[in-house]
């Protein structure tokens, strides 16, 4: 490399030769850090010495020499030799000075005695002939002390003489070294040149030599920043860039590329740095910050020793005037040049003091973790804690990767039972919370429990109910066994919870518990606990009694109050499902909705999961077909089908449904062409998939076999005390399956059967069992039951139902001869099943309608010209809308809360505006949102 912003160095080294020259015995010191150019100077010294025509007798100390006696000097004479010097004579004498200081000192720091020195001033004589002379030595702060003494006791005698030396180095502690260097700055023709790191624009002016313009202008900046302006790091950079270039890996655009040559060249500064400065870098890369104090405890200096050795490495261009290292790659190179043992030590020794002075768990934690890395340790009994705390803060923090760090180390240190399943718990959260494919082989502890006295408490039972959730029941029912027998076990509130829990998931788990009452230590629980036990309670009761107005207020209350966390995660997913299975969609829409957004933000896949199948199942009940699809296939995405265990029923059971209400029957065979696990039916996601395969079946004209599915799932609901429509309506389903075999009566009892099971009002379930019951009635109270369907599905928000009840509704019409009756509810009924996504239904209601639709040919009734739908009042438009739907005047005017009268004056305005003479001309197109008639 070219040197760059070193003029006033090389005419500073030309004045030394022209001294010498003069026989003024100049003296120049080169001091700067590792990789400043120092070798670069004393290069340009030997070619500019050469075209001037003086001998350069050239050494170069080294650390590994710096205790052999005269080796410096050995190096001179090799050089004289090169110059056509005869030194045998010297050689040999060097060679008896070295025999006679091992003989009488064990230091090697021996000084020449007196008689010694003179004879080796005598080999000045072979300078004689090749006069003028300098001697270089390069990294002159190694130099063994018996060299230095001797060129120290030449330089004194050589006041008049064309001899000079010149020295490179850097700042050294050597006693001897230091005795020398200050001998020399005191000599009066000395210079001292000190290089510096270049600047940016010096960088700018090295990377013009490599890259064009303006490329070169552009990295400057990053470079410097990077390099501290150091030529070595530059010349490095410059390396690692172009050869990213030549692989195609990178290096084109990007500010700065560190590959191999940078870390070889940090590593080559630091190895020509003292040892202390090294150890002092491995400080610092072990922790990450400068902190005198911590790396005095941890390299065992005094704090003067550390700051000095952290000016040297800032002045070498690793680190930042504040002493964080310039670029993440210096620290990366240098944690790997520590033997792994000894950074693992380093690691413990660092998380000891930091957890001594206080530091927070996290940077405790971290040091641990890399000390667990570098060789294989466990923590220790203080170390416990500190990973228990690193790991709450970290998934506080979204730092889900590192959590799982904490958790997976400290489970393998745990030392008992207690431990273990504290710690194992939030192992399996997390993991299941991050990537749920892992969750499940995190069991892989429990046998270290299975032998054990299993106590109640909130970590033994949350992995049992882990258990549970992957279907591992067998294994869950044994540590229940264990967990009841316990003197523990009464009035412990972790252990209702989790009975009132399994009977909405799990019912026959239950026969392993005892029955007990609500415990009375409730009371004195955490917040949290409370919240769960409301949640899960509120639960239970919607599936063992239908939907119930308080289950709703406590689910919507808790959803209000709790935002998602670890600890709030248990509250949230039974409240939510609670809304679901109370029918109140849009509310559970809109929970569903956030909780996804929230699991998001947090970047939770598992969480997302099971929110994306809430959302799942509340898409297909008001039956968005589309929306349930989607977000199906977003549950099983996030969340391979083997991660949910049991859970595999909810979003598969959605994802059946809505293939099959669309039509899309190669797809739902696809569905069940799924695994799932043979425990699935023994759970509430299993009764959800049997009924889903059953809706198929019935779909697919598989009468028998869809018949037996539902009565199968209708039992185990009974023997589960579950057994309500809002949860599955199983009966109509059932009763519909009767009907396509010709069995009225008995599609007739099951109806009746659900109706009375319903909860009172309208309500989804309502509207669908009156949809079916109607099948099953005589015709003259068929359009009064379906018009009562019909009201209950308006307003529960499934779309779909709704479309299947007008569809009933037309054909009835059309049976009873009112044709445009017939076809104004048809035309409605096929809207809403267009806009679901149920294109088998819609091409029921009307066939070719969609294909005409597709070619562009318009299947309504169109506006007569001279007229618009825009000169309509809002009280006009609403009339309009209901009567282009079927209603009569009286339903309208039931529904709009006014007079028969009013209704008829809305219409005849309505008529004469859009030119139209009767209700069937008009326009079904008509745009107003039918819930605002609610």
């Amino acid at each position: 490399m070219a040197l760059v912003e070193r003029n006033e160095e090389i005419a500073a080294l030309h004045a030394v030769l022209g001294a010498c020259e003069d026989g003024e015995t100049p003296i120049a010191l080169i001091t700067g850090a590792a990789g400043s150019g120092k070798t670069e100077l004393v290069q340009t010294l030997r070619r500019i010495a050469h075209e001037a025509g003086v001998t350069v007798w050239m050494s170069r100390a080294s650390a590994g020499e710096s205790t052999l006696p005269l080796g410096l000097v050995g190096q001179l004479l090799q050089s004289a030799a090169q110059y056509g010097a005869d030194t045998s004579a010297a050689e040999a004498l060097v060679d008896r000075i070295r025999a006679a200081i091992g003989t009488r000192a064990a230091e090697l720091t021996e000084p020449l005695q007196a008689q010694e020195m003179h004879d080796l001033r005598a080999c000045l004589d072979l300078a004689d002939r090749h006069l003028p002379l300098l001697f270089v030595v390069d990294d002159a702060h190694h130099a063994d002390a018996t060299s230095l003494q001797f060129l120290l006791s030449c330089i004194s005698r050589l006041r008049q003489g064309r001899i000079g030396f010149v020295f490179a180095e850097r700042a050294s502690l050597r006693p001897e070294y230091r005795m020398f260097r200050s001998e020399l700055i005191r000599h009066p023709n000395g210079h001292n040149l000190w290089p510096a790191n270049l600047s940016p624009q010096g960088v700018a002016q090295v990377l013009a030599g490599h890259f064009d313009g303006a490329l070169a202008k552009r990295l400057a900046p990053a470079y410097h920043a990077t390099s501290g302006g150091n030529p070595l790091l530059v010349r490095a950079l410059i390396q690692d860039h172009q050869a990213a270039r030549k692989t195609g890996l990178g290096g084109k655009d990007q500010d700065v590329v560190t590959g191999d040559a940078f870390v070889q060249a940090v590593l080559a500064c630091l190895h020509h740095s003292e040892p202390a400065t090294m150890e002092v870098a491995r400080c610092l890369a072990v922790l990450g910050r400068a902190d005198a104090g911590l790396i005095e405890h941890l390299a065992g200096m005094d704090v003067t020793a550390v700051d000095r050795h952290v000016q040297e490495l800032t002045a070498i261009g690793l680190l930042h005037e504040d002493g964080t290292p310039r670029h993440r790659a210096v620290g990366e190179a240098v944690l790997q040049d520590i033997p792994p043992r000894v950074r693992a030590a380093t690691h413990r020794r660092a998380a000891a003091l930091l957890h001594r002075d206080g530091a927070v768990a996290a940077v405790v934690g971290r040091h641990l973790r890399a000390a667990d890395s570098a060789a294989d340790i466990t923590a220790g009994a203080w170390e416990l804690p500190v990973l228990e705390a690193a790991a709450e803060q970290a998934l506080t923090d979204d730092r889900l990767e590192e959590a799982l760090g904490f958790l997976d180390l400290a489970v393998r240190s745990a030392t008992d039972e207690e431990q273990l399943a504290r710690i194992a718990t939030g192992l399996v959260a997390a993991s299941w919370r991050m990537v749920p494919g892992m969750a499940s082989r995190r069991f892989s502890y429990r046998d270290r429990l299975a032998d054990t006295e299993l106590h109640p408490g909130p970590h033994v039972l949350a992995l049992i109910r882990c258990l549970v959730w992957y279907g591992q029941l067998e294994e869950a029912g044994e540590a229940l066994a264990k967990v009841c027998a316990s003197p523990k076990a009464p009035g412990d509130v972790e252990l209702f919870i989790t009975r009132v829990w399994l009977s909405g998931l799990c019912p026959p788990l239950l026969e392993r518990l005892p029955s007990v009452s609500e415990p009375e230590t409730v009371a004195a629980a955490p917040v949290v606990v409370h919240q769960r036990l409301k949640a899960v309670r509120a639960l239970s009761r919607v599936l063992e009694h239908g939907p119930d107005q308080a289950a709703y207020a406590q689910a919507e209350q808790l959803l209000q109050s709790c935002r998602l966390t670890e600890k709030t995660y248990e509250v949230v997913e039974p409240a939510l499902s609670t809304l679901i299975y109370s029918d109140r969609l849009d509310s559970a829409l809109h929970w569903a909705d956030s909780l996804l957004r929230q699991a998001a933000e947090r970047r939770s896949p598992g969480w997302q999961a099971v929110f994306a199948g809430a959302r799942a199942e509340v898409a297909v009940r008001r039956g968005d077909l589309s929306g349930a699809c989607d977000h199906a296939r977003m549950a099983i995405t996030y969340a391979t089908p083997d991660s949910w265990g049991m859970s595999l029923g909810f979003p598969l059971s959605s994802l059946l449904l809505a293939c099959t209400a669309a039509g899309r029957y190669e797809d739902a065979e696809k569905v069940l062409q799924q695994p799932v696990p043979e425990t699935i039916f023994d759970s509430r996601p299993g009764l959800h998939y049997m009924y889903a395969r059953g809706r198929y079946w019935l779909a697919t004209g598989r009468l028998h076999a869809a018949l037996g599915e539902f009565l199968v799932c209708g039992e185990l609901m009974a023997g589960w005390n579950i057994d309500r429509p809002a949860v599955l309506p199983w009966r109509t389903a059932a009763a519909e399956a009767y009907l396509s075999l010709g069995k009225r009566a008995e599609a007739r009892q099951l109806c009746e059967a659900q109706y009375a099971r319903l909860s009172p009002g309208r309500s989804r379930a309502r509207g669908m069992t009156l949809r079916v019951l109607a099948e099953t009635a005589d015709k003259g109270r068929r359009e009064q039951i379906l018009a009562e369907a019909i009201d209950s599905l308006h307003g529960s928000g499934d779309r779909l139902e709704h479309a299947r009840a007008l569809a009933a509704l037309s054909r009835h019409q059309q049976a009873q001869g009112e044709a445009d009756r017939a076809r104004m509810t048809a035309r409605w009924a096929w809207d809403m099943a267009e806009e679901c996504g149920a294109h088998s239904l819609s091409e029921e209601i009307m066939p070719g309608r969609a294909t005409a639709r597709a070619k562009g040919v318009r299947p309504e009734v169109p506006v007569r010209e001279g007229t618009g739908v825009d000169t309509l009042s809002d009280a006009e438009r609403r009339v309009a809308a209901l009567a282009a739907r079927g209603l009569t005047n009286r339903q309208i005017a039931t529904r709009l809360c006014v007079t028969i009268s009013t209704v008829e004056q809305h219409l005849t305005r309505v008529y004469k505006k859009l030119n139209v003479t009767r209700r069937v001309d008009l326009p079904s197109g008509l745009k107003f949102d039918i819930a605002d008639m609610a």
